[in-house]
């Protein structure tokens, strides 16, 4: 069995997409519910799974929570303070924060 087109896509826009690209892309992904928007279970949740790809034990591992660092990441993006991310947001606070681009969409 052959991979999905959608996984192709993934491949080809997290190696060789612009930053933007790699970034909305990165939206889509992180939009569990596909409700347009990111809340803060679902940053989270994308937060915890990044800790857990750093591994429990290393030393790459940043020492606050993944809750603690998804509310930071809010407070940051979240412009109107609406308790959720547009993608315009997520854009734009990626792009100003390049440790954070790099986290979310590597």
């Amino acid at each position: 069995m052959g991979a999905s087109p959608e996984f192709l896509l993934a491949i080809d826009v997290t190696s060789s997409g612009t930053p933007e690209e790699k970034l909305k892309w990165a939206f889509r992904m992180y939009d569990v519910d596909g409700n347009g928007v990111i809340d803060i279970q679902e940053m989270t949740k994308i937060v915890q799974a990044i800790y857990d790809m750093l591994g429990a034990c290393s030393s790459n591992r940043p020492a606050d929570s993944a809750e603690e660092r998804a509310k930071n990441i809010f407070a940051r993006m979240d412009e109107n303070n609406d308790g959720q991310l547009t993608e315009e947001e997520f854009l734009k606070g990626c792009l100003q924060d390049e440790e954070l681009s790099k986290m979310l969409a590597p």
